[in-house]
């Protein structure tokens, strides 16, 4: 599987959209718009992945590029971003939407495609000085498969947030700007159009080519595939006072088989967290290499990076998939006690608020499980830490009919009960991430010739579990 082709949109095939991107072998955490004012409600503050340094032959570190190149792909130091992206001219076709971090060269981001799961991606150094790898693996999975270096597209494609980001200072010109408002952020805004000239995106694309591939050859044929997007590009952005951008957004162009710009891609690009420290990324404890089948060696106990707490934090809820291991995916929500109403939420796996002195109930959701920590008092001058251990397994299953695996419909309910399910899904072969006990599996053909239940199957801590489910037997 390729990490570095770059990949046109064709109208006839939606789900390319998803490859396009980030899918096609390297797309974590997903990250949302902070809920809340930090100045005025209960701050979150997020960290990455959990620590663990690959083993392995480092591959071959591609060619400098000049300096001024270097210059042109340089960021911020740390950030968040999402990107909803969908082919242009079609508002019916479900978007793609990416979230992410970002910190000093290293990424982790999770994707989906309308309401379907996606892929993570991890791009991360072997070391402080290493080299770069990308980690990934479809989401829902828990183990990760390791590729050499990083892919064009995540980290430099006309539509990464990074482009967005690194395009901004280039504009060829720029429309007089307007005071605008965005939801969800608190500093006023300017509104301005920026236009880059095909010079220009040739320049900053040709760059980001330079910095993945390794021979001249390499780039060369790289080069070739991005010359569709050698074309004038219009961006909007939304700015603060200091020039960060919150916000761009824009209908990307390429040329069409007749050599004639057209509309390619809309994309919206979000940004925030600009230089959070609490942003941290760092290569997944166990994975595979690309070559390889067998997970490499881990640590269930691998240890947990220490994050410095705010001074002004009050509430700390640290989540784990097993013990000292932290969730992938994890969403924390403060409530008032006995209210519905939340006060906010974070995508945080050690989450942190500021919260005025009373009692809170505080959601714990990750992987589709969830844990209420109820009356939580809050009193002035003290720290309430609290950490939550879910116990993961991991639930495989493969459904078999007249030799054949067809496309089915799958329900995991917590054993003997119908009221709620634990999981659901339509992919055959497929696998959960379940909290350890006992489940019910109910399997059925989407056209309802088929259907069985298998009844109390056990899912063990930390441990994968396979199951075969035979419609014909």
């Amino acid at each position: 599987m390729s990490q570095r082709l770059v990949r046109f949109w064709q109208p006839a095939a939606a789900v390319i959209l998803l490859c396009l991107l980030w899918l096609a072998g390297c797309t974590a955490h997903p990250v949302p718009v902070p809920k809340l004012d930090p100045t005025s409600e209960p701050t979150a503050v997020s960290v990455g992945a959990a620590v663990g340094a690959p083993t392995g032959a480092p591959p071959s570190a591609p060619t400098a590029a000049p300096l001024a190149e270097q210059d042109t792909l340089a960021l911020p130091a740390a950030f968040r971003y999402e990107v909803t992206v969908r082919p242009a001219g079609m508002p019916e076709e479900p978007a793609t939407v990416i979230t992410g971090q970002y910190r000093d060269g290293a990424w982790s981001q999770s994707s989906r495609y309308g309401e379907d799961a996606g892929e993570d991606l991890i791009v991360a150094r072997a070391g402080p000085s290493g080299p770069l790898w990308s980690y990934t693996r479809l989401a829902g999975e828990t183990t990760w498969t390791r590729w050499p270096g990083e892919g064009f597209d995540a980290g430099y494609g006309l539509a990464s947030p990074f482009s967005a980001l690194r395009l901004y200072p280039l504009a060829d010109e720029r429309a007089p700007g307007e005071a605008d408002a965005l939801q969800g952020v608190a500093e006023s805004v300017t509104k301005a159009q920026a236009v880059f000239t095909a010079d220009t995106v040739q320049r900053l694309l040709r760059a980001g080519a330079f910095a993945v591939a390794v021979a001249q050859e390499e780039r060369s044929a790289l080069d070739a595939q991005l010359t569709p997007l050698y074309v004038p590009q219009t961006v909007t952005y939304w700015a603060g006072a200091e020039g960060r951008v919150q916000q761009a957004a824009a209908t990307l162009l390429t040329l069409d088989p007749d050599g004639e710009p057209a509309p390619w891609l809309e994309v919206v690009w979000r940004f925030w967290g600009y230089d959070d420290p609490a942003i941290t990324v760092a290569a997944p404890a166990a994975y595979a290499d690309a070559d390889e089948s067998a997970p490499a060696a881990q640590s269930a106990a691998a240890p947990t990076p220490e994050v410095a707490l705010d001074p002004r934090t009050n509430l700390r809820v640290r989540v784990f998939a097993l013990p000292g291991v932290p969730v992938e995916k994890v969403k924390v929500t403060v409530y008032p006690a006995g209210k519905k109403k939340p006060l906010g939420s974070t995508d945080a796996q050690d989450a942190q608020f500021v919260l005025p002195a009373g009692t809170y109930d505080v959601l714990v959701e990750a992987g589709g499980a969830e844990e209420w920590l109820k009356g939580l008092a809050m009193v002035e001058g003290n720290v309430v830490s609290q950490d939550v251990v879910f116990d993961f397994g991991t639930l495989a299953l493969t459904v078999v009919q007249n030799g054949a695996t067809p496309k089915v419909d799958i329900v995991i309910y917590p054993a003997g009960q119908r009221q709620s399910w634990a999981d659901y899904r339509a992919e055959n072969p497929t696998s959960a991430y379940l909290r350890a006990g006992k489940y019910d599996v109910e399997v059925a053909l989407p056209d309802f010739t088929g259907n069985k239940v298998v009844e109390g199957i056990e899912v063990r801590s930390g441990e994968t579990v396979s199951q075969t489910i035979r419609l014909d037997q």
